[in-house]
Order: structure tokens, then sequence, then C-alpha cells
């Protein structure tokens, strides 16, 4: 039951590679790092999906971990807006909020985000400590993961600026770790180009597959405001209708976490999730939209920080996420369309 949507792809390429007939035509949509996991721990003899859900759960904890460390290390410093942090607080409720993210149950089923959080999580927090070698690392594992390893590159090159730090030694660790981080990239890359081609074909997929091309925001905002109404097409069922309605919505927050880094200065961060979030609108229409809040791990230093010591803030916070994210796994797993 867990086997859902995209959970298929990856598994269908763990075991059957890009080019067999028996995975999705446009598999390639897909990065290779996560099912080439999968398929490395179902060699053991355990089945795909449970190998799948293992790996997820184990990423889940590195990022968590990293998330505690980033947060109690910066906001145990300063002050949130409620009030002085205490030591060991502001990481315990940041990595609740991460934990129960509305779109959580991605953090569980057999989809590539939670490897993604725990390549850029400790990408930045080893960025923000100016350790490029180890954040390049790390950044290698969510450039392998997805796509999305390119927006965070965009808000690591604006972290080594924030810095000011350009002398020779720094800038030398700087493209070290930036070749580091693209390595992955460019591996897949060579393989399309031997197999497809094209280098790139990730592109062609992703609009073939998924119809994912280039277009104004406007449109895109006014065809997933089209794909709203009840009457959107015959038979359109009320799941997708709803689920339309919170991709604007989940536009609307992303805009307003990008807003608030950029007014906290956070520039790094501000480009991670800037970047990331102009790809999504400046799409066909929005998709799947509340699934990358996910990986715009900010907001939830941004949560940590605002609550502060407001127990209340912080229970509302809390219950309010974890109901969605019951929700979301009672839907994903009755394969409801769950983003």
């Amino acid at each position: 039951m867990w086997t859902r949507w995209d959970a298929r792809h990856f598994l269908e390429i763990a075991e059957f590679g890009y080019t067999d007939a028996r995975s999705d035509p446009h598999a390639t949509a897909f990065f290779p790092l996560w099912p080439l996991m999968i398929r490395g721990l179902s060699a053991t003899g355990m089945s795909p999906s449970l190998a799948a859900m293992l790996l997820a759960t184990a990423a889940s904890v590195v990022a968590v971990a990293y998330v505690y460390r980033l947060a109690d290390e910066e906001l145990s410093r300063g002050t949130g807006s409620a009030g002085p942090q205490e030591q060991g607080e502001a990481g315990r409720r940041a990595s609740l909020y991460l934990l129960f993210f509305p779109s959580a149950v991605f953090l569980v089923a057999g989809y590539s985000e939670s490897l993604f959080l725990a390549g850029a999580i400790p990408a930045f927090y080893y960025a923000r400590r100016k350790r490029w070698l180890a954040s390049g690392i790390y950044a290698a594992v969510a450039m392998g993961a997805r796509a999305a390893g390119v927006f965070l590159l965009c808000g690591l090159l604006l972290e080594f600026v924030r810095q000011r730090d350009f002398s020779g030694a720094t800038l030398r660790r700087g493209l070290a770790a930036a070749a580091f981080a693209l390595l992955p990239l460019v591996a897949f890359a060579a393989y399309l180009w031997q197999v497809k081609g094209d280098p790139f074909h990730f592109f062609t997929d992703q609009r073939l597959g998924w119809g994912r091309e280039f277009s104004g925001p406007l449109e895109a905002l006014r065809a997933t405001w089209e794909a709203t109404r009840v009457d959107a097409g015959e038979g359109a069922l009320t799941n997708f209708v709803i689920g339309w309605r919170v991709e604007i919505v989940a536009v609307a927050l992303g805009f307003l976490a990008v807003l608030w880094a950029l007014m906290k200065r956070e520039w790094g961060y501000a480009g991670f999730m800037g970047a990331l979030l102009t790809f999504f609108v400046t799409s066909t229409m929005y998709l799947s939209v509340p699934r990358m809040l996910l990986s715009m791990f900010p907001i939830v230093l941004f949560l940590a920080e605002w609550t502060g010591r407001d127990t209340r803030r912080h229970e509302t916070v809390l219950l309010v996420f974890a109901a969605i994210a019951m929700l979301g796994v009672v839907a994903f797993t009755r394969q409801a369309w769950f983003y």
C-alpha cells in the first residue's frame, strides 16, 4: 500500500533500469541516486519496496539530526520573536516541525525527498561554518537525488558570497566543493548522452511524461485556477479539484517563506527557496508544490525561531501540521492523490 504514484517509477528504475520496456518510457525524469540505493539494498534479498522505505527512514534520521544541530546552534545564540531560546529547545522544535510537516508522508514513502534533505540540510550546515568540502560532498547527494539540487547550488553560492571571504584558500575550497556537487549531474548527463543522444533528456521526459515545460507565471496560475473548478472536465475527481486549490495555497506559503528569508537577510536560504519556487510557478501548471515545500527546510527553522518559548504557538503549529500529515498518510496509502 506504500508503493503509490512516483514510488512505482523509482522501484521500476531500481529493478529494470532506464531503458527497459518494463520501466516508464519517460523514466529519466527521475534522477538516479535514489533508485541506485534501492537496487543496492534490495540486492541483499529484501523486497525493493521495503528497501525504499528503510532507506527513506534512514535518510530522514540524517535530515532531522542536521536540522536539530542547525536550529540549536544558531537559534540558541539569538532570540526568537517569542523570547530567548533555551539550549536544545530550538533544535527539538525544528525537528518536530520537519517530522510532522504536512507532506511528511514522503519522509517514509519510497520517494527521494528524504535523500534530498539528507544532502541539502548538511550542505547548508557545513557551508555556514565555511567547511566547503564537506558541504560539496553532501550537496552531491542532493544533486544525485533530485534535479532540485541545481537550485540548492544557487543557495549555496549566495551563502558563499554572503560570507565575504574571497581568500585564495577559500576560493579553492569553494571550487572543489562545486566540482563535487556537480559530479552526479555530469555523470547522469554523460549517461543520457550515451543512451538517448541528449545529455539533458530529463527535461524532455519531464515535458512528455508530466507536461512540465516553461510557461509564463500568469499562464501557469491561470491553468491551475481553471483546474480548480468542479466542472474542470468530464469525470473530474473532487480529490484532484481540492488538490489544485491546495497547490495555489502552497505557492502563496512558499512566497511567504522566501519573503521571510529576505527580511532576515538569509540570502542563501532565500536563493535556494526562491529558485526552487520559481521553477514550479513557471511550469505549465502548479504540481506537487506542497511536497516541494517539504524540501524547503528553512521553513522549519523560521517556525522554530518564531515559536521561541511560546508554548501556545508551538502546540498550534504542531497540531495543524500533525493533523494534515495524518490525513496525508491515509490519502497516500489509499491511492488518493496527495501531491
